[in-house]
């Protein structure tokens, strides 16, 4: 009851609402081809590597849409290098996404800093950027706020995730093929290549969405746990879509309540804090289902 009256009263409360339900039904359908293709520390280059867009953006003086724009270019700058260096093979990918991890995430600090720097010393630039705009804290960008929410990122919640939606319906059957087994899928005519490229631009544009509810550094797990997770519960591929939406909603409403509950806390860890558990559980109740199983088999 005092969660539908947060919802009546409070507009952020809507907003965040909203937007965790569009994020998490992105990232959980997503979530599944991520598992099955081993994308996951991709996932977590990806959405490392806003934080140097984020970093640009406050050196610019860029906020709302541009902002995420400039995260957008830097996470799909990301994806395409590694893309090219996963299929060159002449560094290994998870070597590079480690290096690009880390120096994207360095040069988001640096800007920041030097933001600070450039300010003392040209009024030019102050007058410019703007000394009013305030840059979010380092919790806020790698955890999440559920306060950082605002109309407009709703908004673009929605309409990118539906996009992301449609991309997806379009292009269903080459994406299970890639998933499942990229060599049998060229075999059968599918643009294998196109699909790899495709897969991690869509990637990209869900990290983005979802940073401001999660954080740079735990949105990717929503791109991990919900289709984990279903994957536990069946092997039938409908009913692990079906799963991994309900227990990636599930888990984002979950923690969207606890961090309304305290304050104190931010929305990023609480949402992968109840993923975690959900999984948490799955993986033990499965695992004692199977014990029994043999034991009684």
């Amino acid at each position: 009851m005092q969660f539908i009256h947060w919802l009546r009263d409070y507009e952020f409360v809507r907003h965040a609402v909203v937007t965790g339900i569009a994020v998490a039904t992105v990232c959980s359908l997503l979530s599944v081809v991520v598992v099955l293709k081993r994308m996951a520390f991709i996932g977590q280059g990806i959405s490392h590597a806003g934080f140097g867009g984020v970093g640009t953006a406050i050196f610019l003086g860029l906020t709302g849409v541009s902002q995420s724009i400039a995260v957008l270019f830097f996470c799909l700058a990301t994806a395409f290098i590694i893309g090219v260096i996963a299929r060159r093979r002449r560094v290994e990918p998870d070597s590079a996404i480690g290096i690009l991890l880390v120096a994207a995430m360095a040069w988001g600090v640096f800007m920041g800093n030097l933001r600070g720097v450039v300010l003392d010393r040209w009024p030019a630039y102050a007058n410019y950027i703007g000394t009013h705009t305030t840059p979010p804290s380092y919790d806020q960008l790698l955890f999440g706020s559920l306060l950082a929410v605002e109309t407009t990122d709703m908004w673009l919640a929605i309409i990118l995730g539906a996009a992301i939606l449609i991309v997806c319906v379009l292009l269903f059957k080459e994406i299970i093929f890639f998933a499942f087994d990229e060599s049998v899928g060229r075999v059968f005519g599918v643009p294998t290549t196109v699909i790899h490229y495709t897969l991690l631009t869509l990637l990209s544009v869900t990290i983005v969405i979802g940073i401001k509810l999660a954080g740079f550094v735990l949105v990717s797990a929503l791109l991990v746990l919900p289709g984990a997770t279903a994957l536990l519960l069946s092997r039938r591929l409908g009913v692990v879509f079906f799963l991994s939406w309900v227990i990636g909603v599930a888990g984002t409403a979950g923690g969207l309540m606890l961090c309304l509950q305290v304050p104190q806390l931010s929305s990023g860890p609480c949402i992968v804090g109840v993923l975690s558990i959900i999984f948490g559980l799955v993986f033990g109740g499965t695992a004692l289902r199977q014990r029994w199983a043999g034991a009684h088999g």
